[in-house]
């Protein structure tokens, strides 16, 4: 670009000068290009040559300022400073720098190469692993249908005669209800029924005032007329229509009463028109004509809620049907235990472990970096805590989501999202950044933002082939 015979066309084309105007102190392209050599453009730019190591850019205005700022001392070649030549110096540094940079890729490439090979194999017994299990599965399922047959044809015999078992308890439960109803209106009736005449009239009934419920004080005629329908009742008349009416309010006069027996089925019927003992009543009398007295097991539950033991042919068709739905149950259980081993290794088969396999190391591993207040732990593809020492619970950090390198190799970062939200602040998350190292380890976490962490990881894994086979020797004269 600059050629003394010919004229000067300012870099970004605005201007062409004579050549005589270049490094003239003066500056005359808005780009400061034209004086590349002199301090006159406070936006140009003076390139050190910087012979033996690499070459620079420096802003113009450093040159000649009596610092010595290229390593060659070229930017103070107008002024009386002695500047040392220490490129060589650099050189060596830089290239001891990438010699130790080289020795650590081939060795852990080394390590990378036997990483991958190891994925490889992997890879392969987890697809035939697979392959078997899903052999397995459908021999299994194929027993499992089998089994729920068997449960399904032991189940309806179980059913019917547990069905026929609850309704003769419903029916014992029914006509004991009734029993005990029964009981109940002609013990009522019999303690309002003052004269022993049968009836229950208005003034026997006005007497109990606990059922005057308009709360006036006053028990009066009409309102007892109201309840009894009529001037008095018989006993059937007073179960049909005053019983339901008074039975949750009425209250026993308080007077001596005779004590009056149970009930049981040789005494209680359902109530008639006299309180001497009906026809049906004395039918009644006769076990073998009411429902409860098909079974002395039902019969004796007549006074509780427990419901009776099952007969032995019921027994043993319950035993039967536990055995096939305990069968069903174990194979069923293979077949879940089948299809979650899949499942699993599935997911590692399709997790994105590098180009060739290079991360498939980490899969199901965890490490930890200790410092001063917490434990911090990463399971690569999982998740990532921070673990308090001083205790408390363990705080999710983040999630893991994808490998987010740059362009070139994303495979160098991989991103943890969605941890616990931090107080007024966003959701906790994690970028662990991979280098180059002998060994797998945490090297350092930081928190650069708040509740964004930063992970800095080394692994073989991501150590570099070409690094590891690039000489720290240039035959280039610039290093």
């Amino acid at each position: 670009m600059y050629i003394p015979s010919k004229p000067f066309t300012c870099l970004d084309g605005s201007l062409t000068i004579p050549y005589e105007f270049v490094n003239d102190d003066y500056c005359d392209c808005k780009d400061g290009t034209d004086e590349p050599g002199t301090s006159a453009c406070p936006n140009g730019r003076f390139f050190c040559e910087n012979k033996g190591y690499v070459g620079s850019l420096i802003p113009s205005h450093f040159v000649g300022d009596g610092v010595c700022d290229c390593c060659d001392g070229s930017d103070e070649y107008e002024t009386k400073t002695v500047c040392n030549n220490t490129c060589f110096e650099l050189a060596q540094k830089t290239q001891a720098e990438r010699e130790a940079q080289r020795v650590l890729h081939e060795a852990g490439v080394a390590k990378k190469k036997e990483i991958i090979s190891k994925s490889i194999a992997i890879k392969s017994e987890r697809q035939t692993h697979i392959d078997e299990l899903e052999r397995d599965l459908q021999s299994v399922e194929n027993e499992l249908k089998e089994k729920e047959e068997l449960k399904r044809q032991a189940e309806i015999p179980e059913n019917q005669a547990k069905e026929k078992h609850q309704k003769l308890w419903d029916e014992q439960r029914a006509v004991r209800e009734t029993i005990i109803r029964n009981y109940q209106i002609r013990d009522m009736f019999a303690d309002l029924d003052t004269n022993g005449d049968s009836l229950v009239s208005i003034d026997e009934l006005q007497k109990h005032t606990e059922l005057d419920l308009d709360n006036e004080n006053e028990f009066t005629i009409e309102e007892v007329r109201t309840i009894l329908g009529s001037d008095s009742v018989t006993l059937d008349e007073f179960n049909t229509t005053v019983f339901d009416q008074i039975s949750n309010s009425y209250k026993r006069l308080p007077k001596p009463t005779t004590p009056i027996p149970e009930p049981t089925l040789d005494s209680i019927a359902t109530p008639s028109s006299s309180v001497e003992t009906s026809t049906d009543e004395k039918n009644m009398e006769s076990h073998d004509e009411t429902p409860i007295a098909t079974s002395l097991e039902h019969e004796k539950h007549i006074h509780d809620d427990t419901p009776p033991e099952f007969d032995d042919e019921t027994k043993q068709l319950i035993a039967i049907a536990d055995q096939t739905r305990t069968e069903f149950d174990q194979v069923q259980g293979k077949v879940l235990d089948i299809k979650r081993q899949i499942e699993d290794l599935k997911k590692q088969v399709n997790i994105d472990v590098g180009v060739q396999g290079e991360y498939s190391a980490f899969i199901d591993q965890c490490f930890d970096y200790e410092e001063r207040e917490y434990t911090y732990r990463v399971c690569m593809f999982k998740d990532a805590k921070q673990i308090p020492k001083g205790g408390g619970g363990d705080v999710a950090i983040g999630f893991w989501d994808a490998w987010t390198g740059p362009i070139e190799n994303k495979y160098l970062r991989m991103k943890y999202v969605n941890g616990a939200t931090c107080w007024n602040g966003p959701a906790r998350s994690l970028t662990v950044t991979f280098r180059c190292g002998i060994e797998h380890k945490i090297i350092d976490v930081r928190e650069p933002s708040r509740c964004e962490y930063a992970m800095i990881f080394e692994t073989p894994s991501a150590c570099d082939e070409k690094m590891a086979v690039t000489s720290s020797h240039s035959t280039h004269t610039e290093f």
